[in-house]
């Protein structure tokens, strides 16, 4: 056995990815969630040596302390995700919440910290070579992307505790509940926004592939205080990436053709209304990440990653989506 390490998060997208990960590699995980019946339903995939799992909210200061005891390592992937929310929830869970593990890991002394973060570009502009110097830390888009950059701040500003962390785009694969059943839906609904003739270029990473580099953060030297964007290396047009996965999935894409900045302000018309009545369980028919997530060009550079790390991509976006669909047509 490599050593033990604590994944919080361990049933979500990212985390179970991770938690495979790791095991694969020959570290024993014990994996932190407050779902108890998901934490079981991950554990029955492996060897009870491999894996053990801890019931807890790392909200709660002496649950996430108590579950760092014996670990050499932790993997933090738990944090609230979406789009739409209240900000008080989001910089409890992404800000307070990540102090709480940082705090957990300079008292039972961790080896290493590795954190999940978020890449942040300017919104507006089209961007086809994004770098780690690159990062809008004043990017105030909407709540979610709010609460990662500052709790990235925590973890870069703070020195009892070895880190380093990645910047991954897009997320996405089998269990992706947040992007491809949306764009499932919106095609179903009214069609896929196309903005600049379709000429837009998306960037993202299955999740095994994200699991890798956190798995290299957390083991090479060179990751110690860096932060790394991950991404598959291979941006496709929106065009081109939906006929691929709805061709997959046995229908067509549609699409309808809009203008970026009006749409762009209608949203941003829309956000306000649902702030201004206090509708935070259900996120605006579109909102302005969305229309900056089809509508914009950025390309998030994996030099460094590749450099230091040794990060190479292991699943294709073409190989995910085959997985994705097969998937889908037994659901």
């Amino acid at each position: 056995m490599k050593g033990k390490v604590l994944v919080t998060g361990a049933y979500g997208l990212l985390g179970s990815h991770t938690v495979r990960e790791l095991i694969e590699n020959g570290y024993h995980v014990r994996a932190f969630g407050r779902d108890a019946r998901k934490l079981s339903g991950l554990a029955e995939e492996y060897d009870p040596g491999q894996i053990e799992i801890f019931v807890g909210d790392f909200c709660n200061a002496e649950d996430i302390r108590r579950a760092c005891e014996d670990m050499d390592y932790v993997v933090h992937c738990g944090a609230l995700l979406g789009g739409w929310g209240r900000r008080s929830d989001f910089i409890k869970t992404n800000v307070g919440g990540t102090k709480n593990v940082l705090d957990a890991c300079a008292a039972n002394k961790i080896k290493r910290f590795v954190y999940t973060s978020s890449p942040s570009a300017h919104t507006l502009r089209n961007n086809l070579n994004i770098t780690e110097e690159d990062q809008n830390e004043n990017n105030r888009l909407n709540y979610y992307i709010e609460s990662k950059l500052l709790a990235e701040k925590l973890v870069r500003e703070q020195d009892e505790v070895p880190y380093s962390m990645i910047r991954p785009r897009g997320i996405t694969g089998v269990g992706d509940k947040n992007m491809l059943p949306v764009l499932i839906n919106v095609n179903r609904q009214i069609g896929i926004p196309l903005f600049q003739k379709g000429k837009v270029l998306v960037d993202l990473v299955c999740a095994e592939n994200a699991a890798l580099a956190l798995r290299l953060c957390m083991e090479k030297d060179e990751a110690l205080g860096q932060a790394y964007n991950i991404t598959n290396g291979e941006p496709k047009l929106v065009t081109e990436l939906a006929e691929e996965m709805f061709t997959a999935l046995g229908t067509k894409a549609r699409y309808v053709r809009l203008p970026f900045m009006p749409v762009y302000a209608a949203a941003g018309i829309l956000e306000a209304v649902w702030k201004l009545l206090r509708i935070y369980d259900k996120a605006p028919p579109i909102t302005r990440m969305d229309v900056c997530t089809l509508g914009r060009s950025q390309i998030f550079s994996i030099g460094k990653a590749r450099r230091e790390l040794g990060y190479e991509p292991k699943v294709s976006l073409s190989e995910m989506i085959r997985k994705y669909a097969e998937v889908y047509g037994r659901e």
